[in-house]
């Protein structure tokens, strides 16, 4: 009787989940500026990546995806946040933005798996790989972002985004 008591009266004790932080539209644009951005940023150091083994293959020296495979590691490290980040159950997206942010967390999901098995890829591999669901992953950042108000170009947004932490972070200076 003592153990299953015991664990009867902990469940009964045990505090309710709480109740997700309704987010306004104006802190919902910064949770998802602040969960894609980074994302993006990873994507623009494995797309230089990408061309310096694309360019090196043209020259039959495309030996080493080291740098390729790390840029990947990046990205599938970014997007697994990222979607973790969006999906979480603690906020509560606006009506409006709540199915278009939840597919752009299910979009990054997939690219997290995907980022995993391409930076594997042998060179040979990769410069010939095209991304699976490129279109889509582009279609529904656009649809989140209209949703959100943000700007209809997602380098535009985060560039905003990144200008208000900025600002945000300068310290104010002393009047004396």
């Amino acid at each position: 009787m003592g153990a299953g008591v015991l664990a009867l009266a902990a469940a009964g004790c045990a505090e309710p989940e709480p109740e997700p932080e309704p987010l306004s539209m104006t802190r919902a644009a910064e949770v998802y500026l602040a969960a894609v951005c980074p994302v993006n940023e990873a994507w623009d150091a494995a797309d230089v990546e990408l061309d310096r083994l694309r360019l090196a293959a043209t020259r039959e020296d495309a030996n080493s995806t080291a740098a390729f495979a790390e840029a990947m590691s990046v990205v599938a490290e970014r997007s697994g946040a990222a979607a973790s980040s969006l999906a979480s159950e603690e906020r509560a997206w606006p009506a409006e933005a709540e199915e278009p942010v939840a597919a752009v967390a299910e979009t990054l999901a997939a690219d997290r798996e995907q980022a995993s098995r391409v930076a594997a890829l042998p060179a040979e591999d990769l410069v010939a790989y095209r991304w699976d669901g490129a279109d889509d992953v582009g279609a529904t950042a656009a649809e989140a972002r209209a949703a959100l108000g943000l700007p209809d170009d997602a380098a535009e947004a985060c560039a905003a985004w990144r200008a208000s932490g900025e600002e945000a972070a300068e310290p104010e200076e002393d009047p004396q």
